[in-house]
């Protein structure tokens, strides 16, 4: 017992031997069973123990981790019916796709963002693909989910049900609202009989797609079930990749593992410390023109600093200019300062959701999709930009005010969903596209040369704005 519990504090933490202890008294009596079972199952985190807690999963801890000792006796139900009839019973029309026009002609289903990486092609070379729509998929409505849930009505309304296609037949089964909720690719648990008993006999019997790890049926947010059967603490997942603590990444259920002494992960980005420096994507599905900001780094030196939860990191290239990064302490972005780039491209930092400050002192030109996903931005630092694209700060929630000095032009869209912005100063504005017109507070809003708002003239736009003060004034007052 002793040895056991030296095990589990060191490699997940002395709150978690104390639940040990108190779950597992049984176990703890035969030597090495417990840790062996723990290690097996799950890669060491310090976290695993609140992560457990906070989720109210004590009960299902206790008893999966049970369940490995002798997981051989579950039982299932065996059924006769196709998996097309049993999809008809749970209200849902089932298709096999069996190449690439049969897969896009379900994108029609995904709203603007929430699209599956699916449908940017190939899928098929690695999965056997099948779509689920509910019969009345026509009557469910995006605009009427304001704060999505992934086992909500419209969420499981289109689902895709995805086999790997190697022995272990690994099984997704993926959300409507994709990223906008917390793992998208484990509806319903990933446990197809959860939407109707006897669906996983019944894929396996009539599809041959039985699945080898089913057992292994555990789920805790913010963790991913990897192909080698271990659960690991995730900290960021785009395109079915899962970037974790301690420089680990998860593609396709594969898990890669990064030296320490060699690379830093952050976000979906890795750092290459020796050799010839670089910064590049992880994975490439994604376009991110965040390294095209950085340029050429094999020269350069690279100064970390450890920090209180976190890391800075320096860039000192050989003219001098310096570019800085800030992490917290699972790896996140979360300040970036490049006073050197002048033209930033399209999907800058499009998904570094955790960013929260930025400096570009010299940009001048921002392409499309900049910082798109991010939610948490406070500090916006652009004095020198004169021309922004579309979708810019998409789903920012966090700016209170924005001070853009040079900037001329600005694209649809810009801050669409942010509820707390109270100044917008853009003096030398003369063109902008749809922005601000959702905003529900009243705006300090300072833009004398602007002259056209999406084909909008000028005095219409003002006029609209007013409107929505006064609206907002006269409701609270309701209230």
């Amino acid at each position: 017992m002793k040895n056991d519990l030296k095990i589990i504090k060191r490699k997940y933490g002395e709150k978690m031997m104390h639940l040990a202890r108190k779950l597992f008294p049984t176990l703890l009596e035969e030597e090495g069973l417990l840790s062996s079972i723990m290690l097996k199952l799950f890669e060491p985190n310090r976290d695993l123990y609140d992560d457990i807690i906070n989720n109210n999963l004590e009960v299902e801890f206790k008893n999966f981790i049970y369940s490995q000792v002798d997981v051989e006796n579950g039982k299932r139900m065996i059924t006769i019916k196709t998996p097309e009839e049993l999809m008809e019973e749970a209200g849902y029309h089932l298709y096999l796709c069996k190449n690439e026009e049969d897969i896009q002609s379900f994108r029609k289903y995904y709203a603007k963002g929430e699209e599956l990486c699916t449908f940017m092609g190939g899928r098929l070379e690695r999965c056997h693909v099948f779509f689920a729509v509910r019969h009345d998929v026509d009557s469910i409505r995006r605009e009427e989910f304001k704060n999505p849930k992934r086992e909500d009505l419209y969420g499981t309304s289109v689902i895709s049900i995805q086999f790997d296609r190697d022995y272990t037949h690994n099984l997704s089964i993926k959300n409507r609202y994709n990223h906008r909720v917390n793992d998208p690719d484990a509806t319903f648990s990933n446990n197809l009989d959860n939407i109707i008993e006897g669906l996983t006999d019944s894929f396996a019997k009539y599809y041959g797609l039985e699945q080898k790890y089913r057992h292994f049926s555990f789920e805790i947010p913010g963790y991913v079930l990897a192909r080698d059967g271990k659960y690991y603490k995730y900290n960021f997942e785009l395109y079915n990749t899962y970037y974790c603590p301690n420089n680990i990444i998860i593609e396709n259920g594969e898990v890669k593992k990064y030296d320490k002494a060699k690379y830093i992960v952050f976000d979906y980005f890795i750092l290459k410390l020796d050799g010839e420096k670089k910064i590049f994507l992880a994975d490439n599905l994604i376009n991110d023109s965040f390294i095209q900001s950085i340029g050429d780094i094999r020269d350069a030196k690279i100064e970390i600093t450890n920090q209180d939860n976190g890391k800075k990191i320096v860039i000192k290239k050989c003219d001098g200019r310096e570019i800085i990064m800030v992490l917290d302490s699972k790896n996140s972005l979360i300040s970036y300062q490049n006073d050197n780039v002048k033209e930033i491209g399209n999907k800058f930092l499009c998904w570094a959701y955790s960013l929260k400050n930025l400096s570009l002192k010299r940009v001048q030109i921002i392409g499309d999709s900049f910082l798109y996903g991010n939610r948490v931005l406070d500090e916006l630092d652009l004095p020198s930009v004169k021309r922004i694209g579309n979708d810019a700060l998409y789903y920012n929630e966090n700016l209170e005010s924005i001070d853009l000095p040079n900037v001329q032009i600005i694209g649809d869209y810009m801050l669409i969903n942010n509820q707390t912005l109270t100044k917008f100063n853009a003096p030398n504005l003369k063109r902008a596209g749809s922005i601000l017109l959702f905003n529900r507070n009243e705006i300090d809003f300072n833009a004398p040369k602007l002259q056209f708002v999406n084909r909008v003239s000028k005095e219409r736009f003002q006029s609209r704005l007013s409107e929505i003060i006064r609206e907002n004034r006269e409701r609270g007052m309701k209230l």
